[in-house]
């Protein structure tokens, strides 16, 4: 996969919008990353979470498990489906889209994945 240039970089992140991370049965687990099926303005929905450190996680083998709030998207593939993201780490998360590139998403960031949504295909935790 490509890397994205540090000026494409700073436009993909810089309209990040973040928001209160969802709570209740959709809460992401302290020291985790979970992608989410729908957006936070929709509810966040299904999601799955993974450990920090892995590197090139094809999201096409895994699927929505936990049921979260409204279950939209419960045992949905991740690839091409994620909406948005809850990074409760310290450090910077890395989703893959179809075009080749990568965006970051920083340590404690929750909000939509922008320009990953709904076209994501790997990531780096």
């Amino acid at each position: 996969m490509g890397v994205m240039t540090l000026g494409a970089m700073a436009v993909a992140t810089g309209g990040a919008q973040a928001v209160s991370a969802p709570g209740g049965a959709a809460t992401c687990p302290s020291n985790s990353v979970c992608l989410y099926y729908n957006s936070p303005e929709n509810g966040w929905g299904a999601f799955e979470y993974f450990s920090p450190g892995q590197r090139g996680l094809n999201l096409s083998n895994f699927r929505f498990t936990n049921h979260g709030n409204t279950g939209n998207g419960y045992g949905q593939v991740i690839a091409m489906n994620a909406a948005s993201i809850v990074n409760n780490t310290d450090h910077f998360v890395n989703v893959y889209v179809s075009q080749g590139y990568y965006v970051h998403y920083e340590g404690h960031y929750a909000g939509n994945l922008n320009t990953a949504y709904n076209n994501d295909v790997a990531m780096d935790t």
